[in-house]
C-alpha cells in the first residue's frame, strides 16, 4: 500500500481517537446548571446552586467577578465526589453596589484553571445598595379572578389540573368551592392564602372516586385574610364528570 494513504489512515484514527476521548470527557463531566441570588444586599452572602455530572472525583471552581474587567473579588473550591445537586453560602466581604458574576468550572482532583474540564456559562447577579435585599410585591389595583382553566367533560378517573389566575390588593384568601350544577349542592370547599398576584395550581385525579356522575361548577372567588365573604366577583366554571366519553368526541 502506498505510504502516503498508510500516513492519512494513522492521522484520521489518532484524529478520531482523540475526538472519541473528548466526548467521552464531555459526556461524563458537566455543569449542568448554575445558578445564586439574582440580587443581593452589599451585607449578604450569595448561595450558589449548581447541578453536577462527574464520573470520578472533581474539584469545583467558583469564582466571583466584578463586570468592570472580570476582576476576582473571591474564590472558594468545593471537591466533588459524585454527580448530583449542589448549593453552598459563600461568604463576602462587603463589596460595592453593582453588577457581578460567577464563573464556574470542573478540574480534576489537586487542578487548576489551566487544566479545566469544562465550564459554565457564568451567571450574572447584583448587589444593591441595601445591606438585605427584601423582594418587593407589586401588588394589583384591584381583587379580581381573572380566568379559571379546567377541561368541560372528565372522564372517570382522568387527571386534570384546575389553574386559577387572580389579581389581589393585598394579602389574601382564595376561596375554591365545588358545586352541583343542577342543585347548586356544596361538594366540597378550599382555601388558598396568597400574598402576591400569581398562578394557583390544582391538580386532580379520581374525582368519580369521591363525587357522583353528574353536572358541576368550580366557584372561585377573593377575600380578605381570615374571612369568606367575597370581595371579587365569583368566577364560575362548570363541567361533566362522566363515566366514559361521547362516542362524539371521539378519542383524544
Amino acid at each position: 500500500m502506498n505510504p502516503s494513504i498508510l500516513n492519512i489512515i494513522f492521522k484520521f484514527g489518532v484524529f478520531l481517537l482523540t475526538s472519541l476521548l473528548t466526548l467521552g470527557v464531555q459526556a461524563d463531566d458537566s455543569i449542568v446548571s448554575l445558578t445564586a441570588n439574582k440580587k443581593i444586599g452589599f451585607k449578604e452572602s450569595p448561595t450558589v446552586y449548581v447541578e453536577l455530572e462527574v464520573d470520578k472525583t472533581r474539584d469545583l471552581h467558583v469564582a466571583f467577578q466584578n463586570m468592570n474587567g472580570f476582576n476576582t473579588i473571591k474564590r472558594t473550591m468545593k471537591r466533588i465526589k459524585k454527580s448530583g445537586k449542589y448549593h453552598f453560602e459563600v461568604p463576602l466581604d462587603k463589596i460595592d453596589e453593582g453588577n457581578y458574576r460567577i464563573a464556574a468550572y470542573l478540574t480534576p482532583r489537586g487542578k487548576d484553571w489551566n487544566d479545566r474540564i469544562t465550564q459554565a456559562q457564568p451567571f450574572e447577579f447584583e448587589v444593591i445598595n441595601e445591606e438585605k435585599y427584601v423582594k418587593k410585591t407589586v401588588f394589583s389595583d384591584q381583587d379580581k379572578i381573572k380566568f379559571v382553566k379546567w377541561p368541560k367533560r372528565v372522564i372517570g378517573n382522568q387527571e386534570a389540573t384546575l389553574t386559577i389566575q387572580y389579581d389581589i390588593q393585598a394579602p389574601r384568601d382564595i376561596h375554591v368551592k365545588l358545586l352541583d350544577s343542577d342543585n347548586w349542592k356544596e361538594h366540597g370547599a378550599l382555601k388558598f392564602p396568597v400574598t402576591e398576584p400569581g398562578n394557583l395550581t390544582l391538580p386532580l385525579s379520581n374525582l368519580t372516586v369521591d363525587f357522583p356522575l353528574g353536572n358541576y361548577a368550580w366557584v372561585v372567588y377573593v377575600a380578605e385574610k381570615g374571612k369568606s365573604e367575597p370581595i371579587s366577583d365569583k368566577f364560575g366554571k362548570h363541567f361533566t364528570l362522566a363515566k366514559k366519553q361521547k362516542q362524539s368526541e371521539g378519542k383524544n
